[in-house]
């Protein structure tokens, strides 16, 4: 079966799965809702199949790529037993909403080169981005592959959309990345959509950003279990290093309980906390023992704040800079 055909019966078994999920409609008492509760559960169970029929789909066999045949079974893993696979390292794909990963082993004789290939099929586009940001290195080597990509001595990681791809090889040496970037691209063929980066990381300021020290965070932002849907980036400005961040959110009073919930916990284990209000911005400063001097705000309903900067101008220019595109793209 062609990548070509593979995709129209991808598309056409997808299509079928929505079908049925939006044809299900409510019935009148107990016996109606237990019925469309199993119809409800049938329709989520085609869907989990259908996912797991297009990643497996992605896996490259001996048609798609020259030189390179799966030497082993393919492996499926599903949030309930992905530990089973990375032992240690689950929960921090599961919080970025881990949905599937499908995994096989490759063997390139003419090559003398053997890989591991891992598709992980995650929530959405920020999910997929956020665990891909979460394992990258600020000095890899970056690749024009997907939305990024980067190449290690002995890998290849990358990702497109919801869509996180790792290639290990059990050898190292140039000779290993090329051949790495063509398994990579065969899989990326089988993927529909411009591969792009998170629109949110516009709002970080470029000047003095390090470069892909941007991350998202799906949870637990600067350490805090009650902070969620966050992102940050770090900067240097000549001698000065220190760390923006803002944290999103649907509605004013979850914002407000973000901001409140933080300065609680700055108020209980940092130092010299002080409240302010200015023209309708709640603010407030504190000493923590590991980031220095934070600052914190809530403009409409995003919390965001900058860490470790001892200048009162970069503080106020870096927070003005960081609101002001917050609210020019709508997300306050």
């Amino acid at each position: 079966m062609d990548l070509h055909f593979r995709k129209c019966a991808l598309f056409i078994q997808l299509f079928l799965t929505v079908s049925i999920v939006s044809s299900i409609s409510s019935c009148g008492g107990t016996r109606g809702k237990d019925l469309q509760s199993k119809q409800e559960e049938a329709a989520q169970a085609q869907a989990r199949t259908a996912e797991k029929s297009a990643l497996l789909a992605l896996l490259p066999d001996e048609r798609d790529v020259s030189g390179w045949r799966r030497s082993a079974e393919t492996r499926f893993f599903l949030p309930d037993n992905l530990w089973e696979y990375i032992n240690g390292g689950a929960e921090g794909y599961l919080v970025f909403g881990f949905r599937g990963v499908a995994t096989a082993d490759y063997e390139n004789e003419q090559a003398g080169q053997q890989a591991v290939i891992d598709i992980y099929l995650m929530a959405n586009d920020l999910c997929g981005f956020g665990i891909y940001a979460s394992e990258r290195s600020y000095d890899a080597m970056y690749l024009d592959l997907g939305a990024q990509g980067y190449l290690t001595a002995n890998a290849l990681h990358l990702y497109h959309g919801p869509y996180y791809i790792k290639l290990t090889s059990f050898e190292e040496g140039k000779e290993v990345g090329g051949q790495l970037k063509a398994l990579a691209e065969v899989i990326l063929a089988g993927i529909d959509g411009d591969p792009q980066v998170p629109s949110e990381l516009e709002v970080f300021p470029r000047d003095g950003l390090v470069a892909n020290s941007e991350r998202y965070l799906a949870q637990d932002v600067l350490g805090q279990s009650e902070l969620k849907n966050g992102f940050t980036a770090e900067y240097k400005l000549a001698e000065t290093e220190f760390k923006l961040f803002f944290i999103l959110h649907d509605d004013l009073g979850s914002a407000s309980h973000s901001f409140e919930s933080y300065k609680d916990f700055m108020k209980k284990y940092g130092e010299n906390l002080q409240e302010h209000e200015d023209e309708g911005v709640r603010w407030f400063f504190s000493d923590d023992s590991y980031y220095g001097k934070v600052i914190t705000e809530q403009t409409g309903k995003a919390v965001l704040g900058i860490l470790g900067a001892p200048d009162a101008e970069i503080v106020n220019e870096y927070l003005r800079l960081i609101r002001d595109k917050l609210i020019s793209m709508g997300l306050v």
